[in-house]
């Protein structure tokens, strides 16, 4: 059987499924920024974002650096695979000032996904359904510009599922065909 059939026709299934765009020509046209990730090393190790009781934040999120802003990664830890089975969900930035830097920023998400309003569907969604598997990775930095830019350039060139809106992407303009 097909697994999108599989997928599609069973309600328990269809509220986990997501939408992937593996886009080689978005990784290409992104490249020249997102290359600068690409050392590891530089990349926080991963990190539970709630709790063993998966009811609070870890230990590990309450104490983020607060000196510092930088990129940080959401994804989902398979349990099948987990050397492997890692999804990609979101990815977020926080700009370093005298208010902001990424112990406050990702010690916000666990608030907004429980509060009762229309805002933030997508985050909403992925904490209902995987929040027992979240984790996360960042990259510090104190550099605003590239703070900006670097979101930017990783999310127009991952595509993540629960990010909402794609930074500094205009719509071209329609051309007439005749």
């Amino acid at each position: 059987m097909d697994v999108d059939a599989f997928v599609d026709n069973d309600d328990e299934l269809v509220k986990y499924k997501w939408k992937l765009c593996l886009s080689p020509k978005c990784w290409l046209d992104n490249s020249e920024v997102t290359s600068r990730f690409h050392n590891e090393g530089n990349w926080s190790g991963y990190i539970k974002y709630l709790n063993e009781d998966n009811n609070e934040l870890s230990e590990e999120i309450k104490n983020l650096p607060n000196d510092c802003g930088g990129i940080y990664v959401f994804f989902v830890q398979g349990k099948n695979l987990p050397f492997c089975e890692r999804y990609l969900a979101y990815v977020g930035r926080v700009r370093f000032t005298d208010t902001e830097n990424l112990r406050n920023r990702l010690r916000q998400y666990l608030p907004e996904s429980r509060r009762q309003d229309k805002k933030r569907p997508k985050l909403k969604k992925l904490f209902r359904h995987w929040k027992e598997y979240l984790y996360i990775r960042y990259y510090k930095s104190t550099d605003n510009d590239f703070i900006d830019e670097g979101e930017s350039a990783l999310i127009k060139a991952i595509l993540p599922p629960f990010n909402t809106d794609i930074p500094n992407y205009t719509i071209k303009q329609p051309q007439k065909a005749f």
